[in-house]
């Protein structure tokens, strides 16, 4: 482990042992976490087999061990009808092989429960995400993107009488990303809502709102080629069912209008949304799925936009009390539409599956350990933007 991650770490870790001396309700209110993450990736890159690792990456190898630190911090507390909560942390991914991956990562995420009145309350929140996102398609010039997403975002909700309430609410959202060459591009955008919720005596809710934003992309080449300025106009359906004491059901429903003020060839335009079910089938076993599409800017010559469906089922088997085992399977498809004027599309579609088994033993309240096999295949029309990657990890996770 080299001396910088030392330096970033250390400061956390003399910190979270000094709350060992904490009273046993603040540790309620305060909690410290730490884990290690230590992993087996066959393809680091998700290089194509098309692709000679050992001219891209001067290594017939693509596989690594990553290990990953992290160290973080939660906060909840409550006064009279405010609550805040604060969830903090840093991850340090050290790579044995490709060792220039290195990175720490620092996310949070920020939220005031408001109440100004028992009828008028609401949420200002603030987070900060930063991951690796392999939807990139950088992976053949042995690149890997990390994308940094930020978003701060106030909702409120008044009580109408009964059981209506109005909603509303603004939002900035921003997003990065470490290469420049990826097709979505750095962005950000302003835009705010308002809408109604009718609330059944049962707790189910159904919600209407209408969404307005405006956004500019920041990390697109300079160039007639690509859109910059841009707004989005949604108009979404959302709906919190409990059917039964076992099941419940999230479901949202939206049409949403991309407007390019300096590009309308690249404007798009249907139907998004998902559909989430969790059955609680007995006191051991419980089973979520879900269904998804959605729409993404994706810019190149030949596409200006993508559309995912994706479905995923994920049982989970309570072995006894301290042990579970944990499945998910997921499956997406990806096509992709709007070629510029002059250029053939080329009716790309991707297919990716992903898949984790894992088994978690709670020897304790505060730690946790866990083993998992992991999969990540992606197949492809096109030439090139396939890949295959096989992983399996150990986590050691403790919260104190």
């Amino acid at each position: 482990m080299n001396s910088s991650r030392n330096s970033i770490l250390l400061p956390l870790a003399l910190l979270a042992v000094s709350c060992l001396t904490a009273h046993a309700d603040e540790l309620d209110t305060l909690q410290f976490s730490a884990q290690e993450n230590l992993l087996y990736d066959s393809n680091v890159f998700r290089l194509s087999d098309t692709v000679n690792p050992q001219t891209t990456l001067g290594t017939s190898s693509t596989s690594d061990m990553v290990a990953t630190t992290t160290l973080g911090l939660k906060l909840d507390k409550h006064y009279g009808l405010q609550r805040f909560v604060l969830d903090v942390n840093a991850a340090n991914y050290h790579y044995d092989r490709f060792s220039f991956l290195n990175f720490t990562a620092y996310n949070y995420a920020a939220a005031w429960h408001w109440s100004f009145t028992p009828a008028l309350h609401g949420i200002l929140s603030t987070d900060r995400r930063e991951y690796i996102d392999y939807s990139a398609d950088v992976q053949s010039a042995a690149l890997i993107n990390h994308r940094t997403d930020r978003s701060t975002i106030l909702d409120a909700e008044y009580d109408l009488g009964g059981a209506w309430h109005l909603v509303g609410g603004a939002y900035n959202r921003t997003s990065t990303s470490s290469v420049e060459t990826v097709y979505e591009g750095d962005y950000k955008l302003t835009g705010g809502d308002v809408g109604l919720r009718y609330v059944f005596p049962s707790g189910t809710s159904m919600t209407y709102r209408v969404k307005s934003d405006r956004g500019e992309y920041t990390g697109l080449p300079s160039a007639t080629l690509f859109a910059t300025n841009f707004s989005d106009k949604e108009n979404e359906f959302t709906v919190n069912w409990a059917p039964t004491a076992k099941t419940t059901v999230q479901g949202r429903l939206s049409y949403i209008e991309r407007s390019n003020a300096d590009l309308a060839v690249r404007d798009y335009a249907g139907i998004v949304g998902n559909l989430n079910v969790n059955w609680a089938a007995t006191a051991k076993a419980s089973i979520m799925a879900g269904l998804t599409r959605n729409l993404y800017s994706y810019q190149t010559n030949t596409d200006s936009y993508l559309a995912q469906y994706g479905a995923f089922i994920a049982p989970t088997w309570k072995v006894t009390e301290n042990t579970a085992v944990k499945l998910r399977f997921e499956h997406d498809l990806l096509e992709f539409f709007g070629p510029l004027p002059g250029f053939a599309p080329d009716s790309r579609q991707d297919r990716v599956d992903q898949a984790s088994l894992s088994f978690e033993w709670q020897p304790l309240r505060s730690v946790k350990l866990i083993a998992a096999l992991l999969r990540d295949v992606r197949s492809s029309n096109v030439f090139g933007f396939d890949y295959n990657s096989k992983g399996a990890s150990i986590t050691a996770a403790v919260n104190f």
